[in-house]
């Protein structure tokens, strides 16, 4: 319990710098650290260094071999380096001020839904309904509500009955702004866009689209806090502070949960994934709408997050584990990969996660797989690979939705290749 109370104590200290009209928590001259852990003792040093020094963690702390971000207040700069110097890690201050990181990527011109900044809830739900309204073979529904009772939507493209259906899932982590602004803009491609392709996969396959499951954890990163990862269910537990919120749902899935990952067992952590499986409303609806489909009618679920430019596959919960088709689903990966790459030289990186990251069990791609049955899952790491992270300012947005929206021909075309529509 450590971590969670210096961990608040560091979004406290943010938020004493809070101005009227201003969103509560600010991080002036707070520096994002990138840390290189080369060895075993390194990494079991780092778990620690919350004990005598304040610092957010970006990243899942897991095996040596790994970079990974630690975000550092004004008061810790000198301890903090002292500490990396002592311990020899390799660390480089990639970012100086991560408040004007955050003002960069924050909300521009939200009067309508475009793609060159980030939205709010209410416009991209106010997009989604126009569009529903104006083609008919838009299926749109209200899954679920969520906690604070907000709605979920579900957005169904079909233009031909008998098609085969790809899921795509967005901002289930409510931080990760550019997941959302992703899916909503391959699904404006499906709907608008005048590229034959494009026009081709909307008419031979159905769509399935689910651009925001976490939308009370996404309003709370726009009008609180910016850095917030789960829902905003008191979680029943609390510490010095007071309770606790949330469940990191991508670790809340009834499939191998809680048998592996960094710090999911901590209740006022960011990677809580609950006291037991399928806690969480929104969770729940997910699985039930994804339910409510025959079987072998989903034939690909992706769900999109930031970052790391990764394709990962199952299963997440094991690096000795492999799916009966991996190697079937590492052939439509490179597909992806490729055809991203060649938009603007973005390198994704594709295997099973538990194998190129760390054992992470409850996500929703292995539900998807191990439960459902569906035969192509994964979860896509968006840009970038930690300069910007979670704040990848919004002028990336339309680069990054054009070489998602290459990889993810390629996916879909060498999925049929090998079958998998058939």
């Amino acid at each position: 319990m450590k971590v969670a109370i210096l961990l608040i104590a560091l979004l406290a200290m943010a938020a004493a710098k809070s101005t009227p009209g201003r969103m509560a928590a600010r991080y002036d001259n707070f520096r994002i650290y990138q840390l290189t852990i080369d060895t075993e003792l390194q990494m079991q040093e780092l778990k620690k260094i919350h004990e005598t020094i304040s610092v957010h963690f970006l990243n899942d702390l897991g095996a040596p071999g790994h970079k990974y971000n630690v975000i550092v207040g004004p008061l810790f700069h000198r301890a903090l380096e002292k500490t990396l110097k002592f311990l020899e890690i390799v660390y480089e201050v990639i970012v100086e001020d991560l408040q004007k990181l955050i003002d960069e990527s924050s909300v521009g011109d939200d009067s309508e839904m475009e793609w060159e900044s980030y939205h709010t809830l209410d416009t991209i739900y106010d997009w989604v309904d126009k569009e529903c309204a104006a083609h008919d073979y838009l299926e749109c529904k209200v899954i679920g509500k969520s906690f604070e009772g907000r709605d979920i939507k579900s957005i169904k493209l079909s233009k031909r009955s008998g098609n085969k259906a790809i899921f795509l899932e967005g901002n289930i982590h409510a931080m990760e702004w550019i997941s959302s602004a992703t899916v909503t803009f391959l699904l404006n491609q499906l709907i608008n866009s005048e590229d034959p392709e494009m026009q081709r996969l909307s008419e031979e396959y159905d769509w399935i689209v689910v651009p925001m499951v976490n939308p009370d954890g996404f309003v709370y990163t726009h009008e609180v806090e910016r850095l917030w990862r789960k829902n905003r269910r008191p979680n029943g537990f609390h510490n010095v502070t007071g309770d606790c919120y949330g469940i990191d749902m991508n670790r809340n899935f009834d499939f191998h949960w809680g048998g592996a990952g960094w710090n999911i067992d901590e209740p006022c952590d960011h990677w809580f994934g609950g006291v037991e499986p399928n806690t969480e409303i929104e969770i729940v609806s997910l699985q039930n709408f994804v339910s409510s489909f025959e079987d072998g009618y989903i034939r690909s679920y992706m769900a999109y997050h930031a970052y790391g430019q990764y394709v990962l596959l199952p299963y997440g919960h094991s690096n000795t584990e492999f799916p009966p088709n991996y190697d079937q689903m590492k052939r439509i990966a490179a597909a992806f990969s490729e055809a991203a790459a060649d938009v603007y030289g973005s390198a994704f990186t594709y295997g099973a996660s538990g194998l190129l990251n760390y054992p992470v069990s409850g996500a929703a791609k292995d539900w998807a797989y191990g439960v459902k049955k569906i035969p192509f899952t994964c979860t896509v790491e968006l840009r970038d690979k930690g300069t910007f992270g979670f704040f990848l300012p919004s002028n990336q947005i339309t680069e990054v939705g054009l070489e998602i929206t290459a990889g993810l021909k390629a996916l879909v075309n060498k999925a049929a290749e090998e079958g998998l529509f058939d």
